[in-house]
């Protein structure tokens, strides 16, 4: 009985791969997860195929499975399905990885330098640049401020 215990315990303590957060769900498989070993370029490339026939904008959500405010972001957006859905509805989100195991440099060098992550680059349905966004603005407290993200997504819808 202790080893069964045992080894329930082991099994509950490995960790699982990451599911997609609420926001996500439904969403491509480069909407899900910062993975190391997509290829951004082609994800923008669906992205666009997608954002021309849902009539959104793209939005570049640059950061990293280590990332908290990446993670809160996540939290976030799930914790209110009305922003979620506004925020898909408004974007089709492709998350670029940058970690030490792939910095994707090559495919970010064509944008703005950032300072840290999460980080957004909003493109038109063509791919083209329309703003770089430093979510440090969306900050509030510990976590992320409706008000701003609300105002964010209003103004690109407007676009």
């Amino acid at each position: 009985m202790i080893r069964l215990f045992a080894l329930l315990l082991a099994c509950a303590l490995l960790p699982l791969p990451t599911l997609a957060s609420g926001w996500a769900e439904g969403q491509p498989g480069y909407s899900q997860e910062y993975d190391p070993a997509r290829n951004p370029l082609d994800d923008l490339a669906s992205a666009r195929l997608r954002a021309a026939v849902e009539k959104k904008k793209i939005l570049l959500f640059v950061g990293g499975q280590w990332c908290s405010w990446c993670k809160e972001m996540n939290r976030f957006l799930d914790a209110d399905a009305s922003l979620g859905k506004a925020f898909t509805d408004t974007f089709v989100v492709v998350k670029v990885n940058v970690s030490d195991e792939n910095k994707n440099k090559a495919f970010l060098s064509h944008y703005p330098e950032f300072q840290g992550v999460p980080h957004f680059y909003v493109l038109d349905k063509q791919g083209n640049l329309l703003e770089s966004v430093n979510t440090g603005l969306l900050e509030e407290g510990k976590s992320y401020s409706r008000d701003k993200f609300v105002r964010l997504i209003d103004y690109f819808a407007k676009l």
